[in-house]
């Protein structure tokens, strides 16, 4: 439905909150993709290529993970900020929401029959391609489901729900992964995918994509997809231009360059750390699969208060106070890992790391509300995106080449973990430059309209 100016300016000041069944949908497809986020881009996908390929000579499974997430991360690059504009030329975000993550699950469920390393890397660049586009939409509804709720609140507890996810979803997997031959037969036919072994690591792919789908599914129906302006037509070329428009037009959106700048490098560190935990566990310290399975679960737990503590926290002082806190984490948490004497001393850096990831997701995207137009919450988001997978390009890049120059073992891994600590700071050092803006004035457009006979548009 198309809305006039008059209208559009009646219903904001209608504003009412969030229905709870939306806020409660919203955070359970936090809960689900996080469970793609650990098993496919940290924990098991990782382990089975390094299981393929080993971690000596030239080509390590090390290297080659981080040389497929590089190029997911270029695709994403050159395609989230257009669709991030298309949501906004159309005012929905729900119906990309849906297909972007139909498209990850099938591409999950199909690495279990990838039948190569190969093949295996290219179903999971696509999968990864299809997941983190679905995270522009996803993320962009914030403002939506957290009207007169606290926009920090609610992300911090979608973040929560995630890595309650992540350590259910792991003690599941691992079930799978660990007990195929007692699994098989309760399948009965539809067990017929599950290998026998002691750590058959591709066991994990299939239930992956169905926890993900299945969790996915209140979001896809009962979270609302209000419009804030009157919806235009698509065209790729119109929602090009658009992108370029307010590329060179940056400035005038106070502070949102100098975020992108800043987010390009913090993210980068963080997400590069977090990609490469569960082989740099094994390299350096030979840890075996259960071994790292603990840290992740312990790390996790840690990510769950931080996330919701930093939430509550960014309603209270600020989302560029919190964010500035959660860098400086960050750093001691590299450090630590880096300099690290005996696995024991990464269970000391886990729950550093738990801590500051929660309140990275958490703290980030209110960050981005609060500075961004809500008619262009989309494509700020698409811009969000790519500006995590530039960074996502360069960390992986940049692991790969000193692994290769230093080689995939133990020092070269030190190494290519302790360069972290240098982009962190300099994210740090650009964010100090960002204005301290708050998120209410721009989550009251998206508010639930009462006091107005106009429809909503449907869900």
């Amino acid at each position: 439905m198309l809305y006039t100016a008059a209208e559009m300016r009646e219903r904001r000041l209608s504003g009412g909150k969030a229905s709870r069944l939306a806020v409660y949908s919203w955070i359970l497809y936090d809960f689900s993709n996080t469970i793609f986020s650990v098993t496919i881009l940290s924990f098991y996908f990782p382990l089975w290529v390094e299981e393929q390929v080993g971690s000596g000579g030239l080509i390590s499974g090390a290297g080659l993970v981080n040389s497929a997430t590089a190029v997911s991360a270029l695709f994403v690059v050159l395609t989230a900020p257009v669709l991030g504009a298309v949501a906004d030329l159309r005012q929905r975000r729900v119906p990309y929401l849906i297909l972007l993550t139909l498209i990850a699950v099938a591409l999950t469920a199909v690495l279990d029959v990838a039948g190569g390393v190969v093949v295996g890397l290219a179903l999971f660049v696509a999968a990864e391609l299809a997941y983190q586009s679905a995270l522009v939409f996803y993320n962009a509804l914030l403002p939506v489901v957290s009207a007169g709720r606290g926009a920090g609140r609610i992300s911090g507890y979608g973040t929560a729900a995630g890595y309650i996810g992540t350590i259910l979803g792991l003690v599941v997997l691992t079930y799978f992964v660990e007990n195929g031959e007692a699994v098989r037969p309760l399948l009965g036919p539809f067990g017929g995918w599950l290998e026998t072994g002691d750590e058959v690591y591709s066991n994990a792919f299939v239930p992956t994509a169905v926890i993900y789908l299945v969790f996915s599914l209140p979001a896809f129906f009962l979270v609302p997809d209000p419009a804030v302006r009157a919806r235009r037509p698509v065209a790729l070329g119109a929602a090009y231009r658009d992108v370029v428009s307010t590329v060179r037009n940056m400035r005038a959106y106070a502070g949102v360059g100098t975020f992108i700048v800043a987010t390009v490098l913090y993210t980068d560190a963080a997400n590069t750390a977090i990609a490469n935990m569960a082989l740099y566990g094994r390299v350096v310290f030979e840890m075996d699969g259960t071994q790292v399975r603990n840290l992740l679960l312990f790390s996790t737990v840690f990510a769950v208060a931080g996330s919701a503590g930093f939430g509550l926290l960014t309603d209270r002082v600020g989302p560029k106070r919190s964010l500035v806190g959660v860098l400086v984490l960050w750093l001691v948490a590299i450090v630590l890992t880096a300099s690290a004497l005996g696995a024991w001393m990464l269970f000391l850096a886990g729950p550093i790391v738990g801590v500051a990831l929660g309140g990275m997701w958490t703290v980030g995207r209110v960050m981005l509300v609060a500075l961004s137009p809500p008619e262009k919450l989309g494509e700020f988001f698409g811009l969000f995106s790519l500006a995590g997978k530039v960074s996502a390009v360069f960390g992986p890049a940049l692991t790969a080449v000193l692994l290769f120059v230093f080689g995939g073992g133990a020092y070269g891994y030190r190494v290519s973990i302790g360069s972290l600590a240098i982009i962190m700071a300099a994210g740090l050092f650009f964010l100090l430059r960002v204005p301290d803006a708050r998120p209410e004035r721009n989550v009251d457009e998206f508010a639930p309209k009462t006091g107005t006979t106009l429809d909503s548009p449907a869900p």
